[in-house]
């Protein structure tokens, strides 16, 4: 296998090893040091953000940079395709990763059959928001009330029911920095909101996993004729954050209500790679 040689680098940086890596190898951080990146390790964030420049074992510190021309005598490349980070340690390819669960990250493109231009973007934001399900919130239609000025929305007004947000996390997520689910308060004061959540992967069976549960609690800032919300950034632990799961993100009214609870929609902010 002949030598990978590393030219046109760019953002060059120092950094100390907490594993043995081999030049070319896409490199992450463990939460201690550096190590090689590893996009079936989904746990510990194992992203890849450099490439090393050097082969190195733990404790040295060696050269790496975000932007380089990878040259391989070898031929490895078929010329113009989209390289990910690799679920081999350290590894880049040609192939998307396909296992549940994998972080699926673009590293780079080809650019002949000897040479490949690496281009790692640091972690970004992402945001979306998720309107309620329509479905029968358990003890009345789900359909919902529409309040002045045309706030529109399931309506919770006593304990056993039920409002559901189902989606699919994207598959180059890394983590949920915010999670908030919005009410409108329609004459309600001291209603309170437990979350779950369940996700699954495709093919799986459907039971899949659970996050922590977020525990009743009455949303922030609840009064009547206000907007208030439900901090659930929680539920979304290592146990249920995996790229390109299913999920469903249930509300579930708790206790005794004096009005409604309008719930709005879910808003998430995630980071992703």
């Amino acid at each position: 296998m002949a030598t990978v040689e590393i030219i046109e680098a760019e953002g060059i940086v120092n950094v100390t090893l907490n594993g043995d890596v081999l030049k070319g190898d896409l490199i992450a951080h463990d939460a201690t040091n550096w190590v090689q990146a590893d996009a079936s390790d989904a746990a510990t964030n194992l992203y890849a953000q450099f490439v090393a420049m050097a082969t190195g074992h733990s404790g040295d510190e060696i050269q790496a940079c975000r932007t380089c021309t990878l040259f391989d005598s070898d031929t490895p490349y078929t010329a113009n395709t989209t390289l990910f980070c690799s679920a081999t340690a350290g590894e880049h390819t040609q192939t998307r990763p396909t296992t549940a669960a994998d972080v699926i990250q673009i590293v780079g493109r080809t650019i002949s059959t000897t040479k490949a231009r690496i281009d790692i973007k640091p972690p970004r934001e992402l945001e979306t928001f998720t309107q309620p399900n329509t479905y029968d919130t358990t003890d009345e239609a789900g359909l919902g009330v529409i309040d002045d000025p045309k706030w529109v929305g399931p309506a919770l007004d006593c304990a056993g029911e039920d409002a559901y947000f189902t989606g699919r996390f994207p598959s180059n997520v890394i983590a949920v920095d915010e999670a908030y689910i919005i009410y409108n308060s329609i004459g309600e004061t001291t209603g309170t909101i437990e979350v779950n959540i369940v996700v699954c992967a495709d093919s799986a069976t459907n039971t899949g996993d659970t996050g922590t549960a977020h525990a009743a609690a009455a949303p922030t800032s609840i009064a009547n004729n206000k907007l208030c919300y439900s901090d659930c950034s929680a539920i979304f632990d290592a146990d249920a954050l995996k790229p390109n799961y299913n999920f469903t993100v249930t509300a579930i009214a708790a206790g005794a209500f004096s009005g409604n609870l309008q719930v709005i929609g879910l808003y998430m902010r995630y980071i992703v790679v």
